[in-house]
């Protein structure tokens, strides 16, 4: 027999599977900037200072989209503390924080 479900059941496993794989791409895509970063001599080099610098990121950015030929939007996590865990903090939302649209190979129309 065949098994039915209802559009909100369809509904909830749709984003509980886009929640998955895009914290899968998420993961593997930092793990690899990380790398590219390491490789380049840019952790080492900020190592101690605080987190990788906009500018570099927006460089990143800009390379990939010349690449692509696709616009890139960077977002930062808007965080706040957890009353209950001190020391740690949630996500409550994101924000624009870059964007930048390809240089070269820029399709018209």
């Amino acid at each position: 027999m065949k098994e039915t479900r209802s559009p909100a059941k369809h509904l909830q496993e749709l984003s509980r599977l886009m929640k998955e794989t895009g914290g899968e791409v998420m993961e593997k895509y930092y793990s690899q900037f990380s790398q590219i970063l390491e490789n380049l001599g840019l952790f080492s080099e900020f190592a101690g200072t605080g987190p990788v610098p906009l500018e570099v990121w927006t460089g990143i950015a800009q390379a990939l989209a010349d690449a692509s030929g696709y616009s890139v939007i960077l977002k930062a996590d808007i965080l706040e503390p957890i009353k209950e865990a001190p020391g740690t903090c949630r996500s409550v939302g994101k924000r624009e924080i870059a964007k930048v649209k390809p240089t070269l190979f820029v399709k018209e129309g």
